[in-house]
């Protein structure tokens, strides 16, 4: 994958720079950490511009929180709920993540993202 990945980026440039990483963060298998340590080589061969490929990368990610947000917003909890049984998430479960959320969410999801 991470092959396919890289000959992308070569061919498409920052398209697909913004494309992967909206796909990688809305939840399909892109290596999004091998995606932007590759565009960083290739702004640093002089292959991309630091502008556009910063611009391609923050809007890409940008993109693909919002999606996520949004399908975790109208579909999310409902979804736990139906299905979450088949792999062993009760009700107990929600209650402490929400909890956990209330508490330290913002700053955890923040740091734990943004942060490595």
């Amino acid at each position: 994958m991470e092959h396919q990945v890289l000959a992308w980026i070569g061919q498409y440039g920052y398209a697909a720079i913004f494309m992967l990483l909206v796909f990688g963060i809305v939840g399909l298998p892109v290596p999004d950490e091998t995606l932007l340590t590759f565009t960083g080589y290739l702004v640093f061969k002089g292959h991309l511009s630091l502008p556009l490929a910063f611009a391609a990368a923050f809007a890409g990610s940008t993109c693909g929180i919002t999606i996520s947000f949004t399908l975790g917003r109208v579909f999310g909890l409902a979804l736990v709920r139906r299905y979450g049984r088949y792999l062993r998430i009760t009700e107990a479960h929600i209650e402490k993540a929400h909890a956990w959320f209330e508490r330290v969410g913002r700053w955890g999801l923040t740091i734990g993202y943004f942060i490595p």
